[in-house]
């Protein structure tokens, strides 16, 4: 059996921690696995989609996160 942390990502939860973004990252799997965002919404959108999300997907789920999305 595989990684739970392994496998296709199916949801995401974004949150900012006042520093940083975590990554809360769903797999297809049934595993959860959490990752540094790093600290500009670009960080987070260039991690969501280094790990197969569209640009398009990992932009709404940072601007989902943080409505008047830092620059």
């Amino acid at each position: 059996m595989g990684d739970p942390g392994e496998g296709p990502v199916t949801a995401v939860r974004v949150e900012w921690t006042g520093a940083r973004y975590r990554l809360h990252l769903i797999r297809g799997t049934g595993g959860m696995s959490v990752t540094d965002g790093g600290a500009r919404p670009a960080d987070a959108v260039a991690a969501l989609v280094a790990h197969g999300l569209s640009a398009e997907d990992a932009d709404h789920c940072v601007r989902e996160a943080e409505p008047g999305r830092r620059r």
